[in-house]
């Protein structure tokens, strides 16, 4: 399977100076800040491990690690998690299986979190590992392959980046965090963002300025696309230039005027393809009203494309009730056929006439389907955001209107 077919192969895993990586099932030592990375690092990700180091994981925490589903590896075709972790569990008998669930499922990335024959199973397969180096030479009976303390010398992956070491304030160890690549398999990619509203809902501001502490809505939206790798940003907006211009100050992006905002989206949005140009492989289409869209939503998107059916020539987010939502992502071919029309028309519009042509992407993931259109919507988000503040769920958005600009 090709690399851009299968989700990408991430090594996870902490490793002393002589290469060990567990005693006993556990580890050799007791390194918050290593734990607090690895959480950020999977967090909400699919993770492959052996059997062992799983139900050690139980035993420790007395339940899956939280966020993450589990594709347990495990030689005992009889053994099966607990009832009450199934939901978050699935035992597979070999790596090619747990490559093959995890496309299923959309998962642009696998963790492999050991042990170590799991690692030195999947080493020549990864894409990159993410390492913590412990300056520290414990015993132990389970090893890194290939570790030595000059570096990791029989790694497949020839790209390195060696953060700086920091000591730990609770166990006072030297440590420092590695990644290791390989040079990635791209697609170009670039976005049309349609921000040429009359904004009269918000008493003449841009739905895209509303703010929290994070930022506003276009600013979040553009970081967003250009932390997945989007090569080329445009915003598309009517004539409120002056307010969304300095909203993305600093990020690399385009801005088009749209002189005729009163035709619509479709005007904008076939003005936003038509600037993209043609040398790109795909062709997202956005909204700068969706608060809760974020780089996970577009990594899922993105894989979800590069995996279409060759006639596919848009692949969109569709809820599990059949709501569809945003952004899309366009083949050159569709784009230019966007480009060309004389009456200009909308994404859903071609959707709804070629549903041999797009591809539904299932997901439950909010960012998808929450927009804000009206002071309803705002204020109702506003309640929201609260309720999952009080459930220990904070997203942290409390939307403010931005000043005038």
């Amino acid at each position: 399977m090709h690399p851009c077919d299968r989700p990408r192969l991430v090594l996870v895993a902490a490793v002393a100076s002589n290469g060990c990586i567990g005693r006993q099932n556990d580890l050799p030592w007791h390194l918050p800040e290593d734990l607090q990375h690895f959480k950020s690092v999977t967090r909400g990700g699919t993770v492959l491990l052996g059997r062992k180091t799983y139900e050690s994981i139980v035993q420790r925490l007395g339940r899956p690690l939280p966020g993450r589903y589990h594709l347990v590896l495990s030689r005992n075709t009889r053994w099966q998690p607990q009832p009450d972790h199934a939901q978050h569990v699935q035992t597979v008998q070999s790596i090619e299986q747990a490559i093959h669930l995890a496309n299923e499922q959309l998962a642009d990335t696998l963790f492999v979190i050991g042990g170590a024959e799991l690692y030195t199973a999947t080493q020549d397969i990864a894409d990159s590992a993410e390492l913590t180096e412990v300056e520290l030479l414990p015993e132990g009976d389970a090893f890194f392959p290939g570790w030595s303390p000059k570096g990791w010398e029989n790694a497949r992956l020839p790209n390195c980046k060696a953060g700086d070491w920091q000591l730990s304030k609770a166990s006072g160890l030297r440590y420092r965090f590695l990644r290791y690549s390989k040079p990635k398999v791209n697609i170009k990619l670039g976005a049309a963002v349609l921000l040429a509203g009359d904004a009269k809902r918000f008493g003449g501001q841009p739905k895209g300025l509303l703010e929290n502490q994070s930022g506003s809505i276009l600013r979040q939206t553009v970081k967003a696309l250009l932390s997945v790798g989007v090569d080329h940003v445009c915003l598309v907006h009517g004539g409120h230039a002056g307010a969304l211009v300095p909203a993305v100050d600093g990020l690399e992006v385009e801005h088009l005027e749209n002189p005729e905002p009163r035709k619509g989206q479709a005007r904008s949005q076939q003005l936003g393809l038509i600037q993209l140009g043609d040398a790109l492989d795909g062709y997202l289409i956005c909204l700068g009203d969706q608060p809760l869209l974020d780089k996970e939503d577009l990594r899922r998107l993105i894989c979800a494309f590069r995996k279409r059916e060759p006639v596919v020539d848009m692949v969109y987010p569709e809820s599990h009730d059949g709501k569809p939502g945003n952004p899309v992502i366009v083949t050159p071919e569709l784009r230019h056929w966007f480009a060309s029309q004389s009456q200009p028309v909308l994404g859903k519009d071609w959707r709804q006439s070629n549903p041999a042509k797009a591809a539904a992407f299932p997901t439950a993931r909010p960012g998808f389907f929450v927009d804000i259109d009206s002071e309803d919507d705002l204020n109702a988000f506003n309640a929201g955001q609260k309720q999952e503040d009080r459930l220990a769920m904070p997203l942290g958005y409390t939307f403010q209107r931005s000043a005038a600009r």
